[in-house]
Formats: structure tokens, sequence, C-alpha cells
């Protein structure tokens, strides 16, 4: 089955490959979860096809694919961190082998995570970026681009992947072996991430903390402030969760306030979030979704966990 979703950047690099016209690196970056890695290896894959040239690369049945998926084709490299950090070792090891003339026509090298190359290791990799072989292709990924030394950046090219849509996440799911049946809000919360969305389909008490979360929402009562802050204080595991479910709901109603009633993230709950929309001003729900950027904020630098919960339900 062909790579599902970056159609652009998979394209363009078909083409390269053709007219071999592709520079020498690469660093694919995004969100994590997003799938820089699987896109990383079917690219890596791609290059290394000894197809024919008419074919869509990668053709799957050469020599040269097989050995990939087999993880034996001797062109293709992976470096990533053993311990904490990529350390230079690693990327001395790369250069040794990058000098080896390639058993076929191309070697491929994939720099996994490569915001954690320590700053020799990233230096120790510049000469190589600026003077590879002229058979050699390197790949980077990494989800903190700008960790990344300047002149690391100046040597690459960059390519930034795009959220999935609804139907990819599904065909993506799909091939996995997973069922998303009735899962529609909870692909849409995954704000394309397919990492995310698998995450969330394998949570089982993803619909617990949904159903909690809109019920803190809909229900507008002291009672319902204090269950979902009890809720949230017993279920700390859970609360990166339910704060985006409940950012989900108050944006659908932000939308709503705009006129806005297509691409609902909590469509199966458009009636509540009509009436809610109803009830409650656009600076009002702006305000809670600020709120909660502010705990995300303040969680990042560690503050007391149940001040955050207090922040979030005692609204």
């Amino acid at each position: 089955m062909d790579y599902i979703g970056q159609t652009e950047i998979i394209e363009e690099f078909r083409n390269g490959i053709r007219h071999d016209s592709l520079s020498h690196a690469f660093v694919f970056t995004g969100e994590k979860g997003i799938g820089k890695k699987t896109l990383a290896r079917f690219i890596a894959k791609a290059l290394l096809c000894t197809g024919d040239a008419d074919s869509s690369f990668p053709c799957g049945c050469c020599r040269g694919c097989r050995s990939f998926d087999e993880n034996v084709n001797p062109d293709f490299m992976v470096i990533r961190s053993e311990t904490k950090n990529i350390v230079i070792k690693q990327i001395r090891d790369l250069i040794d082998d990058i000098v080896v003339k390639p058993l076929n026509h191309r070697k491929v090298y994939v720099i996994e995570d490569a915001e954690k190359m320590t700053v020799q290791a990233q230096n120790c990799l510049l000469k190589t970026l600026e003077e590879p072989p002229n058979y050699a292709k390197i790949i980077l990924t990494t989800s903190n681009y700008e960790s990344l030394l300047l002149t690391i950046r100046s040597r690459v090219v960059r390519k930034h992947l795009k959220p999935s849509t609804i139907k990819e996440l599904k065909l993506i799911a799909q091939k996995n072996g997973i069922d998303t049946t009735g899962k529609d809000h909870l692909l849409a919360l995954s704000r394309g991430i397919p990492g995310i969305a698998f995450q969330l389909l394998a949570d089982k008490d993803f619909e617990k903390h949904r159903e909690e979360t809109l019920r803190f929402v809909f229900d507008d009562s002291i009672e319902s402030k204090l269950y979902y802050n009890q809720y949230l204080s017993n279920n700390k595991n859970a609360f990166d969760v339910c704060i985006n479910i409940l950012e989900s709901i108050y944006r659908d109603a932000l939308l709503v306030k705009c006129s806005v009633e297509d691409g609902l993230i909590n469509s199966d709950k458009k009636d509540n979030i009509l009436k809610y929309a109803n009830m409650h001003s656009a600076i009002d729900i702006t305000e809670r979704i600020s709120r909660i950027e502010n705990v995300r904020n303040g969680m990042k630098r560690n503050v007391n966990y149940q001040l955050a919960v207090d922040y979030i339900t005692m609204l």
C-alpha cells in the first residue's frame, strides 16, 4: 500500500528521483506523532528503489525495496539516540560509512529526532552536510527545528509535514488494523496527528473522560463544577486529554457564535453546543480558551497541579 498523506512532499521527491535533481540533505519537521519517521523511511525506500524508471517509486518489488523491507539493505543507515542523546561517535560512524561507495546507486542516512544530537555531534556533521558524496542523501527528522544549530539548518532543505485529514486518519488506522467506526469526534480531537489519534483510540477511558467533560460544560451548576474538580484531582494522568476535550468544546462554541456550524469537532453534540453558545458571549468563551492555554504553560513550569485544576474548573 502506498503512503497515506503528505502528497505534495512525496510527489516532489518522486519527481526529483526521476530527474536526479534532489538536494543532498533534508529535514522533516512537524509535531510529535505526525509521521516524520514513517515518511523518512518511505522516502528512503523510494531513493533506494532500483525498479523501472517509469514506475512509481518505491515499486515494492525490486531487490532494493525487498531488502529494505527486510531491514538488510546495506545502503541504508538509521541514526537514533541510544541513550539520551545522539553522540559524536554515532556521527563519526556515519562519516566513516558514507565514504564507502554504495552497492547500488545511492546511500541513504536517516537521523531520527535530530534535536537530540549534542552540539559536538552537530558540528561533526557539518562538513558532511556541506560536501557529501554525490550518491548520498541525508534525512533528519525533528519536532524542534529551532534546536538545531543555524549552521545545520542552513545546509538542509526543510519539509514541514501537514496534519492529516479525517479521511487520511481513517485510512491510516485501517492500514494498522484499527476500527474507527463512530470515532470521528476522537479523530478530530487529534488535530490531524496520527500518533495522537492512535493514543486516543487505544485509551479505553477516553469516552468516560469526554462524558465527564461534556457534563461539566453543559451542566452549568456549582455541583457540576465541584464534581469535575474532584474528577480531575483524582485522574491526574487524564488531565491533558480532558483539557484538550474541554478546549475543543469551547472552540466549537466559538465557531457557532461566528455562524460556522460545519467542521465541529464535537459534531455529535451540536445541539448542546448551540444551546451553550447562545447562553455565553464570545468574550466569555474566548476567556475560557485562554485559561486553558495559561494552564498548559503553567504545567510546563511545574505549577501546583491542584491550583491548575481549580483554575480550570472554578469558572
